[in-house]
Parts: structure tokens; C-alpha cells; sequence
């Protein structure tokens, strides 16, 4: 099994700007979802967590990542993106 790719490595302006703007969207689009519906806050962390879970097991068997390693991965970042959105920072 291979390792994830390695946080350390860098991505280009480019890719980061296209992850920004595509996290932007994903936001956009749930709340949106979510005051149409009037789902709670709850209900949309909980759909956000099992859809970036469904994605990152579908990479992660896609590209034969060694399955902790990919979990370990994505969980650092999300506590990355957290405490940085936290501090009133924009992580991307």
C-alpha cells in the first residue's frame, strides 16, 4: 500500500486557489441546502463529515492508500482547517 501524499509537499498558487474556491462552494451550497430544508447546524456537520468520508475512502481505494494512513491525513487537516477558522484565520 502506498502512503498518502505528504502534507509537507508543496501545491502551486493555482491549486491552492482552486481548493479554496471549491471549499467555498461546498460551504455556499450546504448552507444554502440547509436553510431551504432548515436543517440544523448539527445535521450539516454530520452530512459534510459522511461525504468527506465516502470521498476520502473512495481515493483512498482508488489510488491504494494504506487506509490509516489516508484517515490519519485527512483528520490533520481537518483539525488544521478548524483551529485556523478558530483564530478568525483563513486556512486556504
Amino acid at each position: 500500500m502506498k502512503p498518502p501524499p505528504s502534507p509537507s509537499v508543496s501545491l502551486s498558487a493555482a491549486d491552492m486557489r482552486a481548493g479554496a474556491l471549491l471549499a467555498q462552494a461546498l460551504v455556499q451550497l450546504a448552507a444554502e441546502h440547509a436553510r431551504e430544508r432548515g436543517a440544523s447546524d448539527s445535521v450539516v456537520i454530520a452530512a459534510l463529515a459522511s461525504a468527506l468520508g465516502l470521498v476520502a475512502a473512495s481515493v483512498t481505494r482508488t489510488n491504494g492508500y494504506n487506509p490509516a494512513d489516508f484517515q490519519a491525513f485527512v483528520a490533520n487537516h481537518f483539525t488544521y482547517a478548524f483551529d485556523c477558522e478558530s483564530r478568525g484565520r483563513v486556512y486556504h
